[in-house]
């Protein structure tokens, strides 16, 4: 099929990459997941939402993380950090486990993803994920 930068599209909201009818069958729902692609063409979807669920969701995220940052260094292939939605993979974004920009790109789509500040006890208040997004920056 070529190489996954020959898919991406502009489309009205984003660059996304459109899924074939053979890579449909992969796709299990919304949200942020790492795509691994070989010679161009979907194989396998990470996603961090396959985690037990916890009273406390920052533990759930941090579990998310640490496999995700194992999955991603065992994985070949190209990988791509992917906003799944509608059956397209959309902002798609070159992961790379040595990029630490990269690393915390992902880390705060996940925590954003997974994270609720209601069952923690933090109400509507973002500052908990502004605590996190200085920490990944502190790092």
């Amino acid at each position: 099929m070529g190489s996954v930068a020959d898919r991406i599209e502009q489309a009205e909201a984003c660059k996304v990459i459109n899924l074939s009818e053979v890579e449909k069958d992969l796709y299990h729902g919304c949200g942020w997941k790492l795509a691994r692609f070989h010679n161009g063409t979907l194989v396998e979807l990470f996603d961090p939402c396959n985690v037990a669920v916890k009273d406390d969701t920052s533990v759930m995220v941090q579990e998310a993380i640490e496999n995700a940052t194992t999955w991603l260094a065992k994985a070949d292939g190209e990988i791509f950090l992917v906003m799944c939605s509608c059956y397209q993979l959309c902002e798609p974004t070159r992961a790379s486990i040595t990029d630490k920009v990269f690393l915390e790109h992902m880390e705060g789509a996940f925590f954003e993803q997974l994270y609720d500040p209601e069952a923690d006890g933090y109400g509507e208040d973002d500052m908990m994920v502004e605590a996190h997004h200085e920490s990944l920056r502190e790092g």
